[in-house]
């Protein structure tokens, strides 16, 4: 049986591209430039690309700032496991627990 070729459709990956990258910036539509200028703070506080429209009779539009504020605030799962003796140091040391904190 002949393999696929890589291009072929069953090979087709959905690659996600995450908000407030280079890739996928935030679009942001905004009334005043006072108001863009502050947004660019944020976006670069926080190392996110963005595309900000100034257009006065437009409704703000921030939602792409939103999610990735309440993305950057959920708080990452923390394992409460403790550690074997071949697993790696949870001090950050880099070492095995055995040959660092266990000894």
């Amino acid at each position: 049986m002949k393999k696929p070729d890589h291009k072929s459709p069953a090979f087709e990956v959905s690659a996600t591209v995450r908000l407030g990258t280079d890739k996928a910036p935030a679009v942001i539509s905004v009334q005043t430039e006072a108001r863009k200028e502050e947004l660019i703070k944020t976006f670069i506080e926080h190392g996110w690309a963005s595309k900000i429209d100034v257009n006065p009779e437009q409704e703000e539009n921030i939602r792409d700032l939103d999610i990735l504020l309440e993305r950057e605030n959920n708080a990452q799962a923390v394992s409460k496991k403790d550690a074997n003796r071949n697993d790696p140091c949870p001090c950050g040391s880099g070492k095995k627990y055995k040959k660092c904190c266990a000894a």
